[in-house]
């Protein structure tokens, strides 16, 4: 029988992992636009064997499935870590000793950075060359006339994305609780440990997300509107 009594609390204790989490897809998604700026770029003016490998790279990242990704980097990367750690700190780390969040960031900012390239490659495709063009004809450099015309307009096509992005990565991160991260999931998953309960928890999780993202949500729209309104 469930529990409706036990919502509260459960939201509570679920609540302590909000800031973490958000922060998490945050930076999760700022490098990964950032990076898949520069990879989607480099696909638009280079020739086509940056072209070829950049698409594989990203083929492949939005193909596999995410938990899959994050157990390859979770098995692989505390080892190739360890010696550059231990160079620095001046004593020997093993690599149990890195810390799990190096997982973390690392997988989703190449997921980020898969999807953010695809996202603003078609959002500079949507921008009219001519622009470009006329930028240049009349004196501006090639890359003032880009970054001062091209891209903030390529910016506004792309940022609803960006923002559903966002979204999807505070989603995704649930799957962090499997190498020892504790986001919003992993403290439900604490919270029915801990009390024995096996579903009031998961209730508490979804009305948490639900009003995350309705937050956001309405957040990201205002925010949107008043970047618009001074273009």
């Amino acid at each position: 029988m469930i529990d409706f009594s036990i919502l509260p609390t459960a939201l509570l204790f679920i609540a302590k992992a909000i800031p973490n989490t958000l922060f998490m897809a945050f930076i999760s998604l700022f490098f990964g636009i950032v990076i898949g700026s520069a990879i989607a770029v480099a696909r638009e003016r280079c020739g086509k064997g940056v072209n070829g490998l950049f698409a594989v790279f990203v083929s492949f990242l939005r193909g596999v499935p995410a938990i899959v990704q994050l157990f390859i980097v979770y098995n692989s990367l505390p080892f190739l870590l360890t010696p550059l750690i231990s160079s620095v700190v001046g004593h020997t780390v093993k690599p149990f000793d890195v810390s799990p969040y190096w997982t973390v960031y690392t997988t989703f900012i190449l997921y980020n950075t898969a999807y953010q390239s695809e996202n603003v490659r078609g959002a500079l495709r949507a921008v009219e060359k001519g622009q470009y063009e006329a930028a240049v004809a009349m004196g501006m450099t090639p890359f003032r006339a880009f970054t001062r015309i091209i891209f903030p307009q390529a910016f506004l096509v792309a940022m609803p994305a960006f923002f559903t992005y966002y979204l999807k990565t505070i989603k995704l991160l649930a799957l962090v609780f499997t190498v020892k991260v504790v986001d919003m999931f992993a403290e439900a998953d604490i919270f029915s440990a801990l009390y024995n309960r096996r579903t009031e928890p998961y209730i508490a999780d979804a009305i948490a997300y639900w009003a995350v993202a309705i937050i956001l949500t309405f957040f990201f729209s205002w925010w949107e509107k008043k970047l618009r309104e001074k273009m």
